[in-house]
């Protein structure tokens, strides 16, 4: 056993061995594997192995593709059989909402490039003779699905990261992982221990257990899941070709076939739960099954012989019960832990089997490259923080687990297990009709609903629109309050916090105190990685601003970049203070009698900030900044002191037309002004030069990414960030959507909003460079169907930013 490595990977399932052959091909060779029984001994061994192209996110869809791209030849590149079945698929929408998602999910098949076709109920016996189509109202078929065994495909990276250099040490238990002085860490194990630069927990169902001997907080479950497979069907037999994998809403099921029997996996609604009591599975338990609990599938299994008849005739073979992992949001945890730099993990994947070369990949590449070919920022584990707790895991799986075959509508969230983190305004919200969304935890109150109703959730624009026009206007016209305590924010203070934050910044840093910037921190191979607003409070005090999903993500963004000989503090003060924002032409007339400070231009004008008292509450950070273009504050008072505020400002500000808005009018604003948003429009996959942020940027001095944000400048940009109006009538540019030029692919949407003081469908989008032309006409594929769409040079609303200087 080697006693130093570059990279070591805990965990010998599909995702860990996917990561060790990804690596080996990134050109990292002093890479080693430790599993503690054979590879694929925990849960990869029993899985299914469908590898489905159909999801609703972009990124995912990549992470899918791959594996359809890799699976197949993998036995060419390594001589290790794979027994790849390139069957196709079919997924049924039995309803209305289903089938506007499939349409949403085929302009992404689209981007990516695979075959996929939307087809009728009555087409669908061209594809499966034994499939009853009731109730179907539409069928996505993908061509170049497929299914594989577990094993094989495993067992074949293995064999191909091992060609390449890498170690796999088998029937080798790690005991603990300790983070040593230097930064490097060691990995203990019954047969020696060995120093790495980094290590990956990829341990599967026991991915909890090895983060919590370094701390780490890993939201995973293991729920148990079954599959039945039939003895042989003669129709099966008979048949050329094999069928294609079918999933099925209304049996909850994935339907396919296996060695001429029938293969059947249901997901129950209900019933569902964890395995072993929630307690992890004991170290010897290694290529073993579960019990099987066949009464609570019969409802699904009876469905399912009413979807495909030839299932009821066949003896069942054999029950395939065994654990599977699951996280609170469906989404795998691929990428960097929180805290100490080089802790990654690489587990929680319910579907591991299709994800595993994707999935290995992309972090690769990240850790390899320090950055990505797609936005990783859903698999992110840092997008879960110590709120996630067990109780919250465990039910939110199985809530994941029951929903498998859901169809989510836009906006739509789960109401377990909350709230969790609330502001301290959330009942005086709540008490005047606020319609909740969770962001890292946060209540966050999306609109206000007028009629006491809730939000009927939709593809296409629904009850909330009119309100939100109505919020909108109010901005616009009078004022408009919103609580934005979900902030992500930190101190940052010491005699050299100027010199650390200019250095880490493309911005300048303020000289004066009261001074505010938009500064963003760059990789040094150029991407972008945060997007933070710094306002300084005084000669070595900054306030930092960040996005609330970020919270995690941009600590260690600070932290890691923060030099050892650096007299530098980075404190999370993101619970310390709720935040309001007012904003419209009467805000200043609103706040004025509640505070001492000037709000004049004289006394406070815009881009600057000052610490004061409102309402009575002291150290409030009033910031004179919003992210709805007009005149406005941002007042950032102590938690305990936000009501009195918040009571203050309601009190002047609604006999004066003064309303409550929330993230859909705000989202709505910014469209109008042309703001762009991190993790939309800035994500870690473009530079500033594409993402049209070079004004942020200050070449005059030195900060980390400077060259390469110089490469990129010089070069030009690969991709191109547009402003864009289009002609729609019910529904707006959620993100992603295929955009077209003479009938070729030119670009993609990054989501969008209408506008509803300027009357117009607004959206950014990423485009070809030389397809970027304000002359040119572009469309648009919304719910399979093409929308007119033009460039507009500048911001629909104030382009001079008038109404902010107010």
């Amino acid at each position: 056993m080697k006693s130093t490595a570059r990279v070591v990977i805990v965990g010998g399932g599909v995702m860990g061995v996917g990561l060790l052959y990804s690596l080996v091909k990134e050109g990292w060779s002093d890479v080693v594997l430790v599993e503690k029984g054979e590879l694929t001994s925990g849960s990869t061994w029993h899985a299914a192995g469908q590898c489905p192209h159909f999801t609703g996110s972009l990124n995912l869809a990549k992470i899918h593709h791959e594996g359809t791209l890799v699976y197949p030849k993998l036995e060419e590149e390594t001589g290790e059989a794979v027994s790849w079945h390139g069957c196709g698929g079919l997924r049924l929408a039995i309803t209305d909402a289903e089938v506007e998602w499939f349409k949403q999910v085929y302009g992404v098949s689209k981007l990516i490039g695979y075959e996929a076709a939307l087809i009728g109920p009555n087409e669908i016996k061209k594809y499966h003779p034994y499939l009853e189509t009731f109730g179907v109202k539409m069928a996505y078929v993908t061509v170049t699905d497929g299914h594989v065994a577990p094993a094989d495909v495993t067992n074949s990276m293995a064999a191909g990261a091992r060609q390449g250099g890498a170690e796999i040490y088998r029937r080798t238990m790690v005991e603990n992982i300790e983070l040593l002085p230097t930064g490097e860490w060691k990995v203990v194990t019954d047969k020696g221990s060995i120093v790495c630069e980094h290590v990956v927990n990829a341990a599967g169902s026991y991915a909890d257990v090895v983060g919590a001997w370094t701390g780490h907080n890993v939201p995973i479950c293991n729920m148990l899941h079954h599959y039945l497979i039939t003895e042989p069907v003669q129709e099966l037999i008979d048949l050329k070709d094999e069928l294609p994998v079918v999933r099925d809403p209304y049996s909850h099921s994935y339907l396919r076939e296996e060695t001429n029997g029938v293969l059947v996996g249901p997901y129950e609604t209900e019933g569902a739960h964890v395995c072993w009591d929630g307690k992890p599975p004991t170290w010897d338990f290694e290529n073993e099954l579960i019990t099987p609990e066949l009464d609570r599938l019969m409802p699904w299994l009876e469905k399912a012989t009413e979807r495909m008849p030839i299932f009821a005739n066949a003896g069942i073979k054999s029950v395939i019960s065994g654990a599977i992992t699951h996280t609170p949001d469906a989404n795998f945890l691929l990428g960097p832990a929180p805290g100490p730099a080089n802790y990654w993990m690489a587990t929680g994947a319910s579907i591991g089997v299709c994800q595993g070369a994707g999935a290995g990949k992309y972090l690769a590449q990240w850790m390899v490259h320090g950055a990505t070919d797609i936005n990783m920022a859903e698999f992110d584990p840092r997008r879960f923080g110590d709120w996630a707790d067990k109780d919250y895991v465990t039910a939110l799986s199985i809530v994941d687990y029951q929903h498998m075959y859901y169809c989510y509508r836009h906006g739509e969230q789960h109401m377990d297990k909350r709230p969790l983190r609330t502001s301290s305004l959330y009942d005086r919200l709540k008490a005047r009709g606020a319609q909740f969304q969770s962001v890292f935890g946060w209540e966050r109150a999306r609109w206000f609903s007028t009629d006491g109703k809730g939000e009927d959730y939709s593809f296409r624009r629904s009850n909330w629109f009119d309100v939100v026009a109505e919020e909108c206007k109010a901005v616009r016209e009078t004022a408009g309050l919103m609580d934005l305590t979900t902030f992500a924010k930190f101190d940052v203070k010491g005699k050299d916090a100027e010199s650390f934050l200019e250095r880490i910044c493309a911005n300048r840093i303020p000289k004066k105190v009261g001074g505010i910037m938009l500064g963003h921190l760059v990789k040094e191979g150029g991407r972008i990685e945060s997007e933070i607003t710094v306002t300084r409070l005084g000669e070595e005090h900054f306030y930092v601003l960040s996005a609330a999903v970020a919270q995690l993500h941009d600590m260690d963004a600070l932290r890691w970049r923060r030099n050892k000989d650096e007299v530098v503090t980075i404190t999370d003060v993101t619970d310390d203070f709720g935040v309001l924002a007012l904003a419209g032409p009467l805000s200043r007339d609103i706040l004025q009698p509640h505070t001492p400070q000037d709000l004049s231009n004289e006394g406070l004008r815009w881009l600057r900030g000052t610490i004061t008292e409102v309402a009575g509450v002291k150290d409030v950070r009033l910031m004179r900044v919003n992210y709805v273009g007009e005149l406005g504050w941002e007042i950032h008072a102590p938690m305990q002191g936000l009501p009195a505020i918040f009571d203050a400002l309601m009190e002047t500000g609604e006999p004066k037309g003064m309303r409550l808005f929330g993230a859909y009018a705000m989202n709505s604003l910014r469209m109008e002004k042309a703001y762009r948003g991190w993790g939309t429009e800035l994500t870690q996959e473009i530079t500033m030069i594409e993402g049209d942020m070079e004004r942020f940027c200050r070449f005059d001095k030195e900060f980390i990414g400077k060259a390469a944000t110089q490469a990129s400048k010089q070069r030009g940009p690969r991709i191109q960030l547009v402003y864009m109006e289009v002609e729609t009538t019910d529904a707006d540019c959620a993100g992603n959507e295929p955009i077209y030029q003479g009938g070729e692919i030119v670009g993609l949407t990054t989501g969008g909003a209408y506008g509803h003081a300027v009357q117009k469908s607004l959206t950014f989008a990423y485009v070809d460079p030389k397809k970027a032309d304000m002359d040119k006409d572009f469309e648009i594929m919304m719910f399979d169907e093409m929308q007119p769409a033009r460039i507009i040079e500048q911001p629909a609303w104030d382009p001079e930013n008038l109404r902010l200087r107010a």
